[in-house]
């Protein structure tokens, strides 16, 4: 997949399924790609934009940005900028909250699924209450709405009567699907839930004739996915006002 596209399919996956409680769309501003979010998280409507600087310098992207006069809870993500240009954000009042990496990965070839645990799909409303009163990062992170919305799948694994690792994937098109909200609990790391989880995941993409699977990875989180396959397409800085 060409980092074009994958770029593409990041910013649809970040505004997510439309519907009427996600009114989110993407703007521009400048030449600048604005991913304006306007949709409920964690059971409260939450309004947010989300600037993405490609190939604009500092001095250009903010002007663009002040120009737009975005909400207070607004975010600036740099792809595969020059390091220089950091300085530029932070003197702007501007801090640097993470170092991202945008990946894909070809669903073929695919790594061996984990017999030692069961990946289920969150179908009814008994598993969204169940789910969301004991999510393991704490998140009521599942709406009816997102329950029976088919461009959607919210996986999990349970041990010990409780869900410890989850994940949510958005379809975007035939061929291409986005992973978000990848989550395992604290104590039950390193015991391979989330390699479990992601193998089963894009078997199922296979089998609904998926081509590409694409998802965001936190510099920690690397070691994982390049064992289960994903290249690296674009390094992906994210700016936020000081002080929120």
């Amino acid at each position: 997949m060409h980092t074009d596209q994958a770029i593409n399919i990041f910013l649809s996956g970040e505004l997510g399924a439309p519907s009427a409680e996600n009114r989110s769309e993407r703007r521009a501003a400048a030449g600048l790609a604005v991913l304006h979010s306007d949709d409920a998280w964690n059971l409260e409507r939450r309004v947010a934009d989300e600037f993405v600087v490609r190939g604009q310098p500092p001095a250009a992207a903010l002007a663009a940005v002040a120009d737009y006069q975005p909400v207070p809870s607004h975010r600036i993500t740099l792809i595969d900028r020059p390091p220089n240009d950091h300085a530029a954000y932070l003197a702007a009042g501007y801090r640097c909250i993470a170092t991202e990496a945008l990946m894909v990965r070809s669903v073929a070839n695919l790594p061996p699924r984990d017999g030692r645990y069961t990946v289920e799909d969150a179908s009814t409303s008994a598993q969204l209450a169940w789910l969301n009163a004991h999510d393991p990062a704490g998140r009521s992170w599942i709406t009816p709405t997102r329950l029976r919305e088919p461009r959607l799948r919210h996986v999990f694994i349970a041990l010990d009567q409780r869900p410890v690792a989850r994940g949510r994937i958005y379809r975007v098109d035939e061929g291409h699907s986005y992973t978000t909200h990848l989550y395992t609990a604290k104590d039950y790391r390193r015991r391979g839930l989330a390699q479990a989880l992601m193998a089963q995941v894009l078997h199922d993409a296979a089998a609904h004739g998926e081509q590409w699977s694409v998802l965001v990875s936190s510099e920690a989180g690397l070691p994982l996915y390049q064992a289960l396959g994903y290249e690296h397409r674009a390094r992906l800085v994210v700016f936020e006002p000081d002080g929120l």
